[in-house]
């Protein structure tokens, strides 16, 4: 197994779970907005955490699975090799 890769998707599992908890403390900390576009804004900055959460998280965790996939990766990477597959038949 290679050290680095396991190193890499745990950081990313890492930070994704950072990016999570300072969403929802930037969440809670904010209070009643004097105007619509600072909402907007923050509203708009909330969903760019969130979703950079999640594909932080999944290639994570795929990082992650790869380097297992002698033991317990391959209940991970099946559904996601089966989804490609899928994906790649529908487009064909």
């Amino acid at each position: 197994m290679n050290f680095t890769n396991q190193l890499i998707g745990w950081c990313l599992i890492l930070e994704s779970i950072l990016l999570a908890l300072w969403r929802r403390k930037r969440s809670f900390d904010n209070p009643r907005y004097p105007n619509y576009w600072k909402h907007l804004t923050a509203k708009i900055v909330d969903g760019f955490c969130r979703f950079l959460g999640l594909i932080l998280l999944v290639g994570g965790v795929l990082v992650v699975a790869s380097e297992f996939k002698d033991t317990w990766g391959a209940f991970v990477l099946l559904p996601v090799c089966g989804f490609m597959l899928f994906l790649f038949l529908g487009i064909a």
